[in-house]
């Protein structure tokens, strides 16, 4: 490749990559992301058992096995009810805790403001329908006549208040709790950094002391965003959480399931990498706060027995996409004649199987190198396409489950997916592909001349 390009790429996109990756609140975004992982996990590999129990077996006939284990799967039912069912709530605690700590202030009540903001912010009542039909006139009069319930069209709708909606503190409020968890621990933090707390004597343990402290940022804090809640409220008729769903988080995942974004996102990722910047932090603000999002709402669907809302996730990248590194490695034992070559191929072979790439990157290394920045680009961009269009033309079945990253390619599709065979097909066919873009260029490292250039 011409050394000037490299040159004007260097020069060029990496400050801004860097400048991007080093920005204060997109890593604080980052590690509230981070932080949630183990609640994820848990409601994640509760959901993958209950499909290995309930879902796999009825696609051969084996209820029995259902039957037998029906405890596990109602114990599994309650894993997901206190985990992925309310991962919104777990996410604003979070986000809120990373965003004081990122301001150097009391984590404990910053994570707190957060939580209370977006629960007042989603409300505290919720509309169900009912499918009710022949009904005599005399009883749909009496309905219509009961607060909080109206007849109408044969549908009967009942006002409950009082409480949390459930659908609030799923998937739907990811968008919301990072509006409100952003608004109002950090106008908790610059009252903080101000110094506009209560002042208490030296004599009064710290233990006391923190948590008085917070109390006049956190007041004001809380009731700014009830102010801007029952404002908005007032004058549009319609929550905030509500109004952020329709105007940017749906759209923004609609935008997500087109292949064109998939690929680009791909794109990105693999070019911050190539220049040594860490691709999935950078792009971590979109993978999960979009594409997490799209995996959480799929889910969901999958947990409720209804349609699977999005084609592509943020774990179908891993289940598709990020091992092509194993068909570089691959190809190189195939054709490489290039002792270096081998020996970080050997090296990195079994950190490579459980998808961790590191040892190549920057021992081979693929970070940098000129030889290998076609192949590197092209292989996630052509993977990402082959498997949406499988997808897409219902090939295979779309990721509905979150797989610990650790897991090896070719299972990883397969877990993800529910069990569907048709993905150990897919994630064979990409690894083959990866390793025949790879190839002609592992075979251009055989040349002396550029052996003599590495070493």
């Amino acid at each position: 490749m011409n050394n000037k390009f490299m040159d004007f790429m260097s020069q060029k996109l990496m400050p801004l990559a860097t400048k991007i990756s080093n920005l204060k609140y997109l890593k604080v975004l980052r590690n509230a992301f981070i932080s949630t992982m183990p609640i994820v996990m848990c409601g994640s590999i509760a959901l993958l058992i209950n499909a290995f129990l309930v879902d796999f077996p009825q696609q051969f006939g084996f209820t029995g096995i259902t039957e037998t284990f029906q405890w596990l799967v109602d114990i599994n039912n309650l894993i997901f009810n206190g985990s992925l069912a309310i991962v919104s709530i777990v996410f604003v605690f979070a986000l809120g805790y990373n965003i004081a700590k990122s301001n150097d202030v009391d984590k404990l009540s910053g994570a707190l403001v957060a939580l209370s903001s977006f629960v007042i912010s989603i409300g505290n009542s919720l509309v169900k329908e009912f499918d009710i039909a022949g009904l005599s006139t005399e009883v749909a009069d009496a309905l219509n006549n009961v607060d909080g319930v109206s007849f109408v069209d044969g549908k009967l709708s009942v006002l409950v208040s009082g409480l949390i909606p459930g659908e609030s503190i799923n998937s739907k409020g990811y968008f919301t709790a990072m509006l409100v968890g952003f608004l109002s621990v950090i106008i908790y933090c610059k009252l903080m950094k101000k110094d506009i707390t209560i002042k208490l004597p030296d004599t009064v343990p710290p233990a006391i002391a923190v948590p008085f402290t917070s109390i006049i940022p956190a007041l004001t804090s809380i009731y700014l965003v009830s102010i801007l809640t029952y404002l908005f409220q007032k004058f549009t008729g319609q929550l905030i959480i509500d109004w952020i769903y329709d105007v940017l988080q749906a759209p923004l995942l609609g935008i997500s399931q087109n292949m064109f974004a998939v690929i680009f996102v791909a794109f990105l990722t693999q070019l911050f990498w190539f220049f040594g910047i860490h691709g999935g932090n950078v792009m971590a603000p979109i993978m999960e706060g979009v594409f997490g999002v799209a995996l959480l709402s799929n889910l969901e669907a999958f947990q409720n027995g209804t349609e699977i809302p999005y084609l592509w996730t943020s774990a179908s990248y891993s289940a598709y996409v990020w091992y092509a590194t194993l068909g570089l490695l691959i190809a190189i034992f195939i054709k490489s004649r290039n002792n270096h070559f081998r020996e970080v191929a050997k090296l990195g072979i079994m950190p490579c199987i459980f998808n961790i790439g590191e040892p190549v990157m920057y021992g081979l290394p693929t970070v940098l190198n000129p030889l290998l920045f076609i192949p590197f680009i092209l292989c996630p961009v052509v993977l990402s396409a082959v498997a949406y269009l499988a997808t897409y033309f219902g090939l295979v079945a779309p990721v509905t489950q979150n797989v610990a990253w650790v897991m090896p390619p070719i299972l990883y599709g397969f877990f993800s997916t529910a069990y569907d065979w048709r993905s150990i097909i897919l994630s064979v066919v990409n690894l083959l592909l990866a390793v025949i873009i790879y190839y002609p260029f592992v075979a251009l490292g055989n040349n002396p001349k550029y052996i003599k250039e590495v070493k």
